[in-house]
């Protein structure tokens, strides 16, 4: 516990990097202002004032979804659709017989934050029950044809759509957003590949590597630590920016409203493999993308053992990183599954692993693909551990004995 005290204060209680954190802190937050501006139905920036308007409508069309908060919706969106059908309709912006003051303004604001969301929420059901009876069809089909593979994949999509429905109408515009905000996930690889790298590299620039070895806790006992601490320090990093990141996206849209909804009530999410709610999946989201950064802080640190400055193993780490990322856009979407997961940056942007349900064949039997991704993931934490203590414990020892030769010598 000392020796894990010892290097916090080390390495990573340092004004420098409070202040890096904080300063990415406010950069993070002004970003996400951002993303509300050029986002949002509801922002001023639009150039349509509709904040005050849609949580009054919302007041009558949220909630459970029922045929009398349909009609009503569509008696008031039916006559504004004819009227601008053809596009001769007074384009006033002072008309007092309008919601918003102009008859185009309030087809666009009923179509966009009611009907065509709303139209979704209850469609889908419909849609979830194609899914199944088509997976239904396609077992008949392959269980003729003997593929057993094909039969147990269909299988699993029929058991996890079984039953899908959204019930209640939300505003999920927050939620939407915030799933699909990678920025803070990048300032947190750079402080902690700002940080780790100088976790062995310090010790190497004043040969406190070699004088490690002669203490009662030093070799494994001070690798061992340090991975220790920089674990706990990705962690907390970590969780400091989710917590900015969900704070800040509540505060700014104005709304934790869609909670309790299903993550298919996000379109893009239309064809997830998991059937949790908004708020469940951003505490899953949240866990993931911290296990995905640790293992790029374990490649970081691998990276650095054979340097004694900063300067080339930052580099290598940058190259490393964008070539992780690069690989993640090349592969996503595609067909190409198991290479999209093998690459641990998938973890950091994991709505990527639920958005769709796919699977990867594993000896003839179909496993969903977040499984691999995070047996994968683990399987590179290891690794890298493995080899950070077997490669430094060489370094060192051979460091010591070139001194010990040359001593010798003199």
């Amino acid at each position: 516990m000392k020796l894990l005290l010892f290097e916090c204060r080390k390495h990573f209680l340092k004004k420098s990097i409070v202040i890096a954190i904080l300063l990415f802190s406010v950069l993070n937050v002004v970003k996400i202002y951002s993303v509300y501006n050029q986002t949002s139905l509801l922002s001023k920036s639009t150039g349509s004032d509709w904040n005050d308007l849609y949580w009054e409508m919302y007041e009558d069309f949220g909630g459970t979804i029922t045929k009398e908060k349909i009609d009503k919706l569509m008696s008031i969106y039916g006559p504004l659709e004819k009227q601008t059908a053809d596009k001769t309709v007074s384009t006033a912006i002072d008309n007092p017989n309008t919601y918003t003051g102009n008859i185009y303004s309030d087809t666009y604001f009923f179509k966009w934050n009611f009907v065509n969301p709303m139209e979704y929420d209850y469609m889908y059901r419909s849609y979830a029950n194609d899914v199944v009876n088509a997976a239904k069809e396609n077992m008949t089909f392959f269980e003729s044809l003997g593929n057993q593979y094909e039969y147990k994949k269909n299988a699993a999509i029929a058991d996890r759509y079984t039953g899908r429905m959204i019930s209640d109408f939300s505003y999920i515009e927050m939620y939407e957003n915030y799933f699909h905000y990678d920025f803070s996930a990048f300032l947190v690889i750079l402080i902690c590949m700002y940080v780790l790298i100088n976790v062995f590299v310090s010790e190497k620039e004043t040969e406190m590597d070699v004088l490690l070895l002669t203490t009662k806790a030093g070799g494994n006992k001070t690798i061992v630590a340090k991975i220790m601490t920089s674990a706990i320090f990705v962690c907390i990093v970590c969780f400091w920016f989710w917590l900015i990141d969900f704070a800040a996206f509540a505060m700014i849209y104005g709304s934790l409203e869609g909670t309790f909804s299903p993550i298919y009530a996000i379109e893009n999410f239309m064809n997830s493999s998991i059937g949790i709610s908004l708020g469940e999946y951003a505490v899953l989201s949240s866990l993931l993308k911290t296990a995905g950064i640790l293992v790029l802080s374990l490649v970081f640190l691998l990276i650095s053992i054979p340097f004694k400055n900063v300067l080339f193993p930052f580099v290598l780490s940058l190259i490393t990183i964008f070539g992780f990322i690069y690989f993640q856009e090349l592969y996503m979407g595609s067909g190409r599954i198991l290479l999209k997961i093998l690459n641990p940056y998938v973890l950091v942007v994991n709505r990527e692993l639920f958005r769709k349900t796919e699977f990867v064949n594993f000896f003839g039997y179909p496993v969903i693909s977040y499984v691999p991704a995070i047996l994968f993931a683990v399987t590179w934490g290891t690794l890298c551990i493995l080899s950070i203590v077997l490669l430094n414990r060489k370094n060192t020892v051979n460091r010591k004995g070139v001194r010990e030769r040359v001593t010798i010598n003199l």
